[in-house]
């Protein structure tokens, strides 16, 4: 189910109506948005199988021949893939295109980037490229500029919580979702996952209600290999947020939290990283 983006996915409907679908389009925003979402949902229009229901499951799941779908599975991307994908291009394909959909292209090493770049540059007849990346400077700006770029914004609550039909949690699950529907539909659907966030935000409360040294190193040593470190940092953000907006933290502090949350996608030592920001809570 898509939540929210129903503008994009309408302007980019009337496009493929009036034959002036771009070969590739790459769709910028934080993770979570919906960005793949609304790859596919376009992947089935352009395939003609909006309302055949099989056809449209294989697709979501990857399982349709003409259709190819390379997901973040949190490693890099690694050339012998693009490669794949390069020689699958140039074969034949039944439905009425071939479409590539590739999620977060950052994680591609330059090499892997440039051999898009190429294909990008030399675009097959019916073949479509569909590109998601967290922010524009993830990518080469020579495939940003082969590529029609549509920039996603976070889903206002109202729309979020339509999608929550009625759940006894539903306040809580728009807080820690925070306008990210991929997000909330994990958080509906993984109850652990939900669990898990509420833990975080006991303890994050619970720290920046009493900051003390060995609270720092308390919350350094509980989160710096948790895999779920950058959700704590969001917590952490927007209570900051709402805490500085009522002159109980200061704006700087706020700052900091945007900076790690940046760094961590750094080759950084997270440790110090954390240490150095629940330090600055510390008066």
């Amino acid at each position: 189910m898509l939540i929210g983006h129903a503008a994009i996915v309408e302007r980019l409907r009337e496009e493929a109506a009036a034959g002036r679908f771009h070969h590739a389009h790459l769709f910028v925003g934080p993770e979570h948005l919906g960005k793949t979402t609304v790859a596919l949902k376009l992947a089935t229009l352009l395939q003609g199988a909006e309302d055949q229901v099989v056809v449209k499951r294989q697709i979501f799941e990857g399982l349709d021949a003409d259709t190819v779908l390379l997901l973040d599975t949190g490693e890099s991307l690694p050339i012998e893939e693009i490669r794949g994908v390069i020689e699958r291009s140039g074969q034949s394909h039944l439905r009425p295109y071939l479409v590539v959909v590739i999620e977060n292209i950052g994680r591609m090493k330059p090499e892997a980037m440039n051999a898009l770049l190429k294909t990008l540059e030399e675009p097959l007849p019916e073949t479509i490229f569909f590109l998601t990346a967290h922010q524009e400077d993830d990518v080469l700006p020579t495939i940003r500029s082969r590529a029609h770029v549509t920039r996603f914004q976070t889903v206002p609550d109202a729309e979020m919580a339509a999608a929550c039909d009625g759940h006894v949690q539903t306040e809580r699950l728009l807080f820690f979702a925070m306008g990210r529907p991929g997000k909330l539909r994990r958080l509906i659907d993984d109850t652990v996952y939900l669990e898990a966030h509420e833990a975080m935000l006991a303890d994050v409360l619970s720290f920046m209600e009493k900051p003390t040294t060995a609270g720092v190193f308390q919350m350094t040593r509980k989160f710096e290999e948790d895999p779920l470190l950058p959700e704590m940092l969001d917590i952490l953000l927007a209570r900051a947020r709402t805490w500085a907006l009522g002159g109980r933290l200061s704006p700087e502090t706020v700052e900091r939290i945007e900076d790690a949350h940046l760094a961590l996608k750094q080759n950084v030592n997270t440790r110090l990283l954390l240490e150095n920001l629940f330090l600055s809570f510390v008066h």
